[in-house]
């Protein structure tokens, strides 16, 4: 019984961290923050302060066992009914996820939530509203209906591969939208699943996820080069600067910001041969990212130093209309 229960926790966990991916991205232009277990099981802050609260409810065996579906309806809408009387003025959506097939227990399912699927309460067919209003009984200045949605995400089996194929199918239309299909759909999911994960753990609710932090990972693999050929290097060099280049471009304190100021400097950047301007700017402000060393245990030579912030200048600068349109797409 033991390892069942362990089994059906770390299945939620699971759940939900896929759960905060799509609800994320489906709000990404307005977003500014994301965390995992605060108010709700996850909280969207949203940029004019409102909140999105939702609530992940997950079953193991999602397609056939509907035993606690309507207990789990109960459970999500009495904290979602807490969670609005506390943010009453700054709440713009009240969410509750789940991955079951059948999540109002109805002998006949209607087909409204076959697949990946979403409603509004008013959307909703009467008896199911009824189903609602019944689970909201009882519950002292229970929500508004009128910000209630109801969301399926289809999320089950221990073939990895079939558990997340929703999650990557919203992953992949949001990297084609950003033009970036070079992307491996499994490497952001990945990155973002762990990340959003380890942001429920902290103590401290405060602490969230930041959208910038979250693109991060994408303008990273957009910039990432691994093609020395130009430089003055052997095969020894080449893979140090490598493995430097993976370390150093994730421990940057700043991150998001550095490619901000290399893109921003360089606009700034005046010349008179156009044609020149990138190889000028290296020259002329390459030293002025030194600071990307600092506090690291990336082991160099001064030479190798100067060859890979001339590499990461270089990346982040021939990639700057990608970055940019990155940047655009997210509203960042």
């Amino acid at each position: 019984m033991a390892d069942r229960s362990a089994t059906s926790v770390l299945f939620g966990f699971d759940f939900q961290a896929n759960a905060a991916i799509v609800l994320m991205l489906e709000n990404i232009k307005d977003m500014s923050h994301i965390r995992l277990e605060g108010c709700e099981d996850i909280d969207i802050k949203l940029n004019d302060g409102s909140h999105i609260f939702a609530q992940a409810k997950s079953v193991v065996k999602s397609s056939s066992d509907f035993t606690n579906v309507l207990k789990n309806l109960k459970k999500s809408l009495i904290s979602l009914s807490d969670a609005y009387r506390t943010s009453h003025d700054n709440v713009k959506e009240l969410i509750y996820i789940t991955n079951s097939l059948n999540p109002f227990k109805e002998k006949h399912p209607n087909t409204i939530f076959w697949g990946p699927a979403q409603r509004k309460f008013a959307s909703l067919p009467n008896d199911l509203q009824e189903k609602v209003f019944k689970a909201l009984e009882g519950i002292e200045n229970p929500l508004d209906t009128d910000k209630l949605k109801i969301q399926i995400l289809p999320f089950e089996t221990d073939n990895y591969t079939e558990r997340y194929k929703a999650v990557i199918a919203v992953i992949g239309d949001f990297i084609s939208h950003l033009g970036t299909n070079s992307i491996e759909r499994s490497r952001i999911h990945e990155i973002w699943a762990k990340d959003l994960f380890l942001s429920g753990t902290r103590k401290d609710k405060s602490i969230n996820l930041k959208k910038k932090d979250l693109i991060w990972p994408i303008i990273v693999l957009v910039t990432d080069n691994d093609d020395y050929d130009e430089y003055d290097v052997d095969d020894s060099e080449a893979d140090e600067l490598l493995s430097a280049y993976k370390d150093i471009i994730n421990i940057c304190s700043e991150k998001y910001e550095f490619v901000t100021r290399v893109l921003s400097d360089y606009n700034n950047f005046k010349t008179e041969d156009k044609s020149t301007k990138l190889e000028s700017f290296i020259k002329s402000e390459g030293t002025n990212f030194r600071y990307l060393f600092d506090d690291t245990s990336i082991k160099l030579s001064n030479d190798l130093q100067e060859i890979l912030i001339q590499i990461i200048i270089r990346n982040i600068i021939r990639k700057r209309i990608r970055v940019n349109h990155i940047k655009d797409a997210v509203n960042l």
